[in-house]
């Protein structure tokens, strides 16, 4: 019925398509709807709308960093080459300088960089930011900062100093852009300092160090106007690249419900969009010939981002804690067939917890760990054990997709490129007795947990991360056909982080993965038990509350150590050991991103053909994109 319906969809858009003006008929002095000549304008899709309009400081609470302002304004103290994996210096010049016991770090401030009001930036906005975080008990950052650092001071105008607490080799790494962006950045002091609540300043007309600053906004919250900075060659981007960003304008734009995007789309009202479902790329495609993805073929998409989805557990409550339990949920749940219902399976294989299939990760963990997944065995409790880890899964979904139609390849090492090295079994029986051995007992009419009836309430973010949604429902059906009473159930984005962070969840569609470096602990830092907070608090740590003491002395070990140390590495393995036997996560895939762009007015995307940078569009580094993207002739 879903294909049927899907079918006449197809048919319906390709046929409205025919009747849209097409684009080589478009005049040349076409305006958009904020006044702004088409041409130079690129138009953004934001997930969400803002509702606070208007407000740009990002030291204030509810401010919608995604919505154009951590990519295009903000100044970062390091940002990332997503292509090479490696940090470099945006605010700062060069990377942090330590001291042999890693307590003290000197930091050398690019210069040239200039504040859209003519001022430069220099050390005095560097000082002047952190000291204002760690000073006002009101900036969410306030705790952690407080924790890291004893102080930071200026050497001279271009030089900053700071001092650690205890050992602290990864600077950068924490306090730098290492995937979407980070929440150090650094704001004018000749203009925060004369504020007297920084928490209460919306900022609406904001002195930026990025290259564009904002022309208007809706007052309604559903889009910003920015454009670039006369003096871009001023800006961030133009003093470490040397090119000017080819956008004169870029309106992000929030359009509405999956329809209403795709027909901006096919129209060629919007030329970036974030995320979309296969079916929506496939009519979008089919009705208009400019619009790409990451791939030419399948599978599409793109799945390189660093954040796999999967289940994420309350482990602050009964029976979550326990990782028998974890382990029959996982076990309980045929993943061939959640793939299909994701994605029709397209996508990398992520099972591992926390740390997240990309190709450098399979590289660098994943492959490397293989001889202990394939030796792993569970206990059951009956006397009887199970090898979890099956490898068969690459080999399985090729199969199933040439039988569809598609042209999959036959070489291993591509199909794990592309479906990954495997995933957990399915394994009913294993499952029912893990459940037994965690203290639950099947009756006739269910399953119970200390005499009481038990069920699982299961959530997920409703109207946007689409991978993640689908992910929970899929779980949802193969819990529910395995015999556990489960209520599913989803979220508004108001309520969602904050439910994650004070723990507001038993099972749910969070993704609390990551990693795109070798050294992972700024990835796995947050997971330390001694940074778990009573449930309904919200804390520095993850919201998820897994409590491992062996993990927790790695991490802890990992943090005194350079990232170059190979003992960083050793410890890193030996943690993902750790955390596979506890499984505080169920990973399903990587981070599987459709995101569809539109060559009518733009092209040079970054793409597979064409990979200078990721096709992150939400993520800090955007702004590095906007100097290669360029007006079709």
């Amino acid at each position: 019925m879903r294909k049927t319906i899907l079918s006449i969809f197809l048919v319906l858009m390709i046929l409205l398509s025919s009747l849209l003006t097409s684009a080589c008929s478009k005049s040349k002095d076409e305006m958009t709807e904020v006044g702004t000549p088409r041409r130079e304008t690129l138009i953004v899709e934001t997930q969400t709308p803002t509702d606070v309009p208007g407000q740009f400081n990002s030291y204030m609470q509810g401010t919608q960093m995604g919505f154009g302002i951590h990519q295009l304004m903000s100044a970062m103290m390091w940002e990332m080459d997503t292509v090479k994996g490696e940090q470099f210096g945006e605010v700062a010049d060069g990377m942090p300088v330590s001291n042999e016991d890693f307590t003290e770090h000197i930091v050398k401030i690019r210069k040239g960089i200039k504040w859209s009001d003519g001022e430069d930036l220099n050390a005095d906005d560097v000082v002047f930011t952190v000291n204002m975080i760690m000073t006002n008990p009101g900036i969410s950052q306030h705790d952690y900062y407080n924790t890291v650092f004893a102080s930071v001071e200026k050497v001279d105008d271009y030089t900053v100093k700071f001092v650690t607490k205890e050992p602290f080799p990864r600077l950068a790494l924490k306090f730098g852009v290492t995937i979407w962006g980070n929440d150090l950045r650094i704001v004018p002091e000749h203009i925060y300092s004369k504020v007297e609540d920084v928490t209460t300043f919306k900022d609406s007309n904001p002195v930026v160090a990025g290259p564009y600053t904002v022309k208007s906004y809706d007052e309604l919250g559903k889009w910003i106007l920015y454009e670039r900075r006369e003096d871009w060659q001023n800006s961030t981007v133009g003093v470490i690249t040397g090119k000017m960003p080819k956008p004169k304008y870029i309106w992000f734009r929030y359009l509405g419900d999956d329809t209403t995007r795709q027909m901006a789309m096919i129209n060629n009202e919007v030329d970036i969009l974030c995320e979309v479902t296969p079916e929506m790329l496939e009519a979008m495609t089919s009705a208009n010939k400019k619009i790409a993805c990451w791939y030419d073929e399948f599978p599409y998409a793109t799945s390189d981002d660093p954040c796999s989805k999967g289940l994420a557990f309350q482990m602050a409550k009964e029976p979550y804690n326990n990782p028998d339990f974890r382990w029959a949920i996982a076990l309980a749940m045929n993943f061939d067939e959640i793939s299909m219902s994701i994605f029709n399976g397209v996508g990398r294989a992520s099972p591992l917890p926390i740390l997240t299939a990309t190709s450098a990760m399979q590289e660098l963990y994943y492959k490397p760990l293989l001889p202990f997944l394939e030796s792993f065995e569970l206990d059951l409790g009956d006397g009887t054990t199970i090898k979890p880890f099956d490898p068969g899964y690459a080999e399985r979904m090729a199969a199933k997709l040439r039988e569809k139609g598609y042209n999959i390849p036959t070489d291993k090492d591509e199909l794990i490129d592309m479906f990954g090295i495997g995933c957990w079994k399915y394994a009913p029986e294993a499952a029912e007795k893990l459940l037994i051995k965690a203290g639950l007992e099947k009756r006739s009419d269910g399953w119970y947990y200390k005499g009481e009836p038990f069920t699982i309430n299961l959530t997920y973010l409703a109207n946007t991360e689409a991978q993640a949604g689908r992910g929970v429902i899929a779980a949802y059906d193969q819990l529910t056909k395995f015999g556990l009473k489960c209520n599913l159930s989803s979220e508004s984005s108001a309520t969602w982080d904050t439910n994650g962070a004070i723990g507001n969840f038993e099972i749910a569609g969070y993704w609390p993965t990551g990693g795109i470096t070798k050294d992972i602990y700024a990835q796995i830092n947050g997971w330390a038990a001694d940074l778990i907070v009573p449930l309904g608090q919200r804390g520095s740590g993850q919201g998820s509350r897994w409590y491992n003491e062996e993990a927790t002395r790695i991490i802890h070990e990992m943090a005194k150590l350079s990232p170059d140390d190979e003992r960083t590495y050793e410890l890193a393995l030996e943690f993902m050991k750790i955390a596979i036997k506890d499984l505080p996560f169920i990973g399903f895939h990587s981070g599987i991103k459709f995101v569809p762009t539109n060559s009518t007015y733009w092209e040079n995307y970054p793409s597979a053909k064409n990979p200078y940078n990721g096709p992150w569009w939400w993520w800090s580094c955007f702004k590095y994109i906007t100097t290669e993207i360029t007006p079709v002739k």
